[in-house]
């Protein structure tokens, strides 16, 4: 029972550990230049240090936030600048009242989903594996189409998660992006271990 509990306290502070990590180095970027090298370097150091909490220091956070700081963002920003336009598109349809328009409305939340689903997975694969932007993109896609389920499991875990914040605010600022980082790289795992497969094969 006890090392039960100081399991979940560990897993528990480590989510916060990246939630707060998180927060201070996207607003160290200004928020709009920050969210991207700020995603990436907390989902590197849970890749490479996982539930080992005395690992996690500020100092190593700040500086994997400034490597190719640059060009994370411009990468973000792909991802982001084509949600942003797909999502004015869908609330524009929304003033058209044409039966026809759910057929394009559908189309448009189809694309999102598949942005934003392209823009986790290849954040978690170049967090993963030493790879380019487009590389990790190629994959990405092929991530997408692998697995049904597990692409329906990751759209209602990020359906879930976003209606609980929204429940209780208190849990975005302390731990619901460190627990959504940890599901979106729990949830990839049977992709990576193909990768892994093919790697060896290679």
């Amino acid at each position: 029972m006890g090392r039960a509990a100081d399991k979940i306290f560990t897993r528990v502070f480590v989510f916060l550990i990246m939630t707060v990590y998180f927060w201070l180095l996207t607003l160290a970027g200004l928020v709009v230049l920050g969210i991207g090298p700020a995603l990436r370097t907390v989902t590197e150091m849970y890749m490479d240090f996982e539930w080992d909490y005395k690992k996690y220091s500020i100092v190593t956070a700040w500086r994997r936030f400034k490597v190719d700081f640059w060009q994370e963002n411009l990468h973000t920003w792909i991802f982001l600048g084509v949600g942003v336009i797909l999502a004015y598109n869908l609330y524009l349809s929304t003033t058209v009242n044409q039966a026809w328009m759910l057929f394009v409305q559908f189309i448009i939340a189809a694309a999102l989903i598949f942005d934003f689903s392209l823009a986790m997975f290849t954040a978690m694969l170049r967090s993963h594996y030493d790879v380019t932007f487009k590389d990790a993109v190629k994959l990405a896609i092929v991530q997408f189409f692998s697995s049904f389920i597990q692409l329906l499991v990751f759209i209602i875990v990020t359906i879930v998660l976003i209606l609980v914040s929204l429940k209780w605010p208190g849990l975005i600022l302390f731990l619901s992006p460190g627990i959504y980082m940890f599901a979106t790289d729990v949830l990839s795992h049977q992709w990576y271990a193909k990768i892994d497969k093919m790697l060896e094969a290679v």
